[in-house]
């Protein structure tokens, strides 16, 4: 049976009714705390600049901070960041102890907290700043400075500090320091805090080269009355020789997969035949001569990979592992050869009769960074890693070398004596836009892995 009109209206009034009275039930309860059920957006601050180093400055722009600091914070990917200033609208803080794994940039979150509650977000990226060596008379300070040049600072402050590796994680740097005419090995955070010294011997520890898990370092030292190649934990204890050879060992390096030690050795080569154009082959012993080496990480399986009459000395793992480039004078001069990475398939890469030494690997394994005397001073030049393409970078009548790539390989950074002392500079990865990064004298700039030895000429 249908409902009258009657029905109808009534219970249309009484749904309406009821929805009125729920209506007004949520408005009593939402209004005085509206906050618990629509939540205002969180404010969005401003980072200035977007990127930086650890313990670089940045500003953080917003409002409602308070005019001081009292109880309130900033953190950068978790951690509290030291205040340097604090208004209700900026605040300058420095970047905390944040890792840059293998070099690449962090993007951490920000967060303002005034009185307990929160007053912004934000994010910045951490990235992998560039460390050089400052000369300042007798004492050698290393710094820390942005990819840009701005806001550099001191993590070392006494004798002659050199030599600086990053960590694979960026958050922290090893080093060598001459104290008292001994060399000996440090390590230091990223922000200049923590410094620690590893090695304590009246012989000279030097070289050091972290694992790539970052909890061992290798280095040479002369402790045992000859240079050997050792192996110590990450905060200086258990070192261990692995070489125990009664000659040169040194230069070591861990490989990328962190399961061989790259080093060269001076070792005995015994009987070998040379031609060199006589009529009839001479016969002769060569005596002794380096030799590229590889051993497990233990001190086992030791190697002689280069294997050949002549010096072969200073390798470098390629970013991968497989290829091995080093130095060597077989062909009469100084070249640089790459090889696979049990000895097989030696390559002259360079194939001048001008020194050419101190390579780089790219990031992407692609491209060696070299520098060459073949144009009568010291010179950048970059080649495909097979050899071809060799281009001339820098172009000037002084000193260019030690060439350090950007984690991205857009760029290098290097020293240069143009302005009539050393100091570092930056350039594209194909030689244009070069700008000086440092304003003070300074030299050995590292970006990513730079392994050679500054020697330089007299100004």
């Amino acid at each position: 049976m249908l409902d009258s009109p009657n029905q109808i209206e009534k219970r249309r009034f009484n749904v309406t009714r009821r929805m009125s009275l729920l209506c007004a039930v949520l408005l009593l309860l939402v209004l005085p705390g509206c906050d618990l059920f629509f939540p205002p957006a969180t404010p969005t601050v401003t980072l200035v600049p977007a990127s930086g180093v650890v313990n670089a400055r940045v500003t953080v722009v917003g409002t409602g901070f308070g005019t001081s600091q009292g109880g309130s914070e900033v953190s950068f990917g978790g951690i509290e960041a030291a205040v340097v200033s604090w208004s209700d609208t900026s605040i300058v803080a420095r970047v905390p102890l944040l890792p840059t794994p293998g070099g690449d940039s962090n993007v951490v979150a920000v967060v303002v907290t005034v009185g307990g509650q929160l007053a912004g977000t934000g994010t910045l990226t951490v990235v992998r700043g560039i460390l050089y060596v400052a000369d300042r008379g007798m004492i050698h300070v290393i710094c820390l400075v942005n990819p840009d040049g701005s806001d550099s600072f001191d993590l070392t402050s006494l004798g002659v500090a050199g030599w600086p590796q990053w960590s694979p994680d960026g958050t922290q740097v090893a080093f060598m320091r001459n104290f008292e005419g001994n060399d000996e090995i440090y390590v230091v955070n990223a922000d200049g805090t923590g410094e620690s010294r590893l090695t304590n011997d009246f012989a000279p520890d030097q070289f050091p080269a972290w694992s790539p898990d970052g909890t061992e370092i290798v280095f040479q030292t002369n402790r045992d009355g000859n240079y050997e190649v050792y192996v110590m934990d990450a905060d200086g204890g258990r070192p261990i020789n692995l070489t125990r050879h009664p000659d040169f060992d040194g230069w070591p390096s861990f490989s990328p997969d962190g399961t061989k030690i790259l080093f060269y050795s001076l070792w005995p080569l015994g009987i070998h035949v040379h031609a060199k154009g006589e009529v009839a082959p001479t016969i002769m012993f060569d005596g002794e001569s380096y030799e590229v080496m590889v051993m497990d990480t233990e001190g086992t399986n030791i190697t002689n990979l280069s294997h050949i009459s002549g010096t072969d000395w200073f390798p470098l793992w390629s970013p991968d592992g497989t290829k091995i480039a080093f130095q060597s004078d077989r062909d009469g001069v100084g070249e640089i050869f790459s090889m696979n990475a049990d000895g097989s398939n030696q390559d002259n890469l360079t194939q001048n009769p001008a020194l050419d030494g101190a390579a780089a690997w790219s990031p992407d394994g692609t491209k060696i960074a070299f520098v060459s005397l073949r144009d009568g001073n010291a010179e950048i030049y970059v080649m495909n890693a097979d050899g071809s393409g060799q281009s001339r970078l820098t172009n000037n009548d002084d000193w260019d070398a030690g060439p350090s790539w950007s984690p991205d390989g857009t760029k290098i950074a290097f020293e240069s004596a143009r302005d009539g002392d050393f100091r570092v500079y930056v350039m594209d990865a194909d030689g244009t836009d070069v700008w000086r990064l440092a304003s003070e004298p300074s030299g050995y700039p590292v970006w990513t892995e730079s392994r050679w030895i500054p020697v330089r000429p007299e100004l």
